[in-house]
């Protein structure tokens, strides 16, 4: 699912501001990257990467997302930490992420790992008067429907709300969108493979 942007992003028990530009700026280098071609890449103004590498900035999700899919990562693996230390079968829900902005929260629920064939996410969405844009995944993902109401688009086809115990499954490369109808919408999501 898409994540709009421009939102300021509350990271519970990661880092602040500063770390989180600090560790941006880290990858960025470790990929040998300028500013402007990380903001090329990510498709976002070098002032957005520049101010949030130097802590001024807090990014929304969506930012985020772009940005550290253009430096190969991902948040499950960007805000990785306790989770790694779990033992599996069972993931305890303290040691568990979540990542927020204004419009959406993710839990990260089975974190980006080499024994996991998945990525699942708790996400909460929040209804706006505007769309996120269409977005295209390098994974298939698949959702189910715990309460309010999803609307999902994929370019060129019918919107589809779907409601509390409904699902969906979206293949790779699919062009599509989801956000809130109405009222606050929550959802189990599974990303295959652990890529997202």
């Amino acid at each position: 699912m898409l994540l709009r942007a421009e939102k300021s992003i509350d990271v519970t028990d990661a880092m602040n501001t500063g770390d989180l530009g600090q560790r941006i700026a880290i990858l960025r280098k470790r990929c040998r990257l300028s500013i402007r071609k990380l903001a090329e890449t990510a498709k976002v103004t070098p002032g957005i990467v520049s101010s949030i590498e130097r802590g001024k900035t807090s990014p929304s999700i969506a930012t985020l997302q772009k940005i550290l899919s253009a430096l190969d990562s991902d948040l499950a693996t960007f805000f990785s930490g306790n989770e790694a230390a779990q033992q599996m079968p069972f993931l305890l829900r303290e040691r568990m992420r979540t990542v927020s902005d204004r419009e959406r929260s993710y839990t990260i629920v089975f974190p980006r790992r080499d024994d996991l064939a998945v990525e699942m996410f708790d996400e909460q969405l929040s209804p706006s008067r505007r769309h996120p844009p269409y977005e295209i995944l390098k994974c298939d993902v698949a959702g189910y429907v715990l309460s309010g109401k999803l609307a999902i688009e994929i370019k060129g086809k019918t919107k589809k709300v779907l409601r509390p115990g409904d699902a969906f499954y979206l293949t790779k490369g699919q062009e599509h969108r989801g956000y809130a109808v109405d009222e606050p919408v929550r959802l189990i999501t599974v990303y295959s493979p652990a890529r997202y």
